[in-house]
């Protein structure tokens, strides 16, 4: 007879798990537990002390306010002279009341900087002399090729003029507001002498005025040519 085995009603073996499971949390253990550690340790006690340390302290002895001050009695009130032209904006020549554009009297133009080539000539040295009586400053670059310099002579001392001794032909560096282009007689060099006047407009962002020559009119057909002739070209 094979072994066999007694087991007896309500003594049957249970299954033991290796899995340890802990206790559930309490949702408000979190919350209870510092309470509870204060009152057991009487903190909440010194707490409750430190509030009432503090309230009499701020009750007895209050903070001081700074002293106001009335700024409206320091004020002084100048009266206002309504026919004053300084209040009036278009006596100053703003506004509406000043449609030709001229400066106010009174106010100063700011003066430019500007660059005549060819100022020593006949025609360059008139406008050279209009700049500077308006208040421009004034660099004449001439070569004497057909300028002299006797002709802007007079401008010698004036911290407005400069006289430079220059061929266009060559590169010009120069921080200018306005070019007035005026040298080079008629012929192929006059291309390239305009060619770097426009390069130097175009870096500084000056304005630009090309007087050309008198070969814009072609060969003229009455000899001597009258102030009413135009030749082949109209300008108007």
């Amino acid at each position: 007879m094979g072994s066999s085995e007694l087991i007896f009603r309500g003594h049957e073996t249970q299954p033991v798990s290796d899995s340890y499971s802990p206790k559930p949390d309490k949702p408000w253990a979190s919350v209870t537990r510092p309470i509870r550690y204060m009152l057991r340790e009487q903190r909440l006690l010194f707490v409750f002390l430190g509030i009432a340390i503090a309230t009499l302290i701020f009750t007895l002895f209050p903070a001081s306010r700074a002293p106001q001050h009335n700024f409206a009695d320091s004020i002084t009130y100048f009266p206002i002279d309504t026919q004053s032209k300084f209040s009036n904006p278009h006596r100053l020549g703003f506004g509406s009341s000043n449609p030709t554009g001229k400066i106010p009297l009174g106010l100063k133009r700011k003066g430019l900087r500007i660059v005549v080539t060819g100022g020593a000539g006949f025609v360059g040295s008139h406008l050279v002399d209009r700049l500077i009586a308006r208040g421009d400053s004034v660099m004449v670059v001439d070569n004497f090729f057909t300028g002299r310099k006797e002709n802007v002579m007079h401008h010698f001392g004036n911290p407005n003029f400069e006289l430079i001794r220059h061929d266009v032909v060559e590169p010009l560096l120069l921080e200018v507001d306005q070019i007035y282009h005026l040298a080079c007689p008629a012929s192929p060099t006059n291309v390239v002498g305009t060619l770097n006047m426009l390069g130097l407009a175009k870096r500084v962002g000056a304005r630009f005025l090309l007087t050309s020559t008198s070969e814009v009119y072609g060969d003229p057909l009455q000899h001597p040519q009258k102030e009413t002739y135009w030749g082949n070209v109209n300008p108007i």
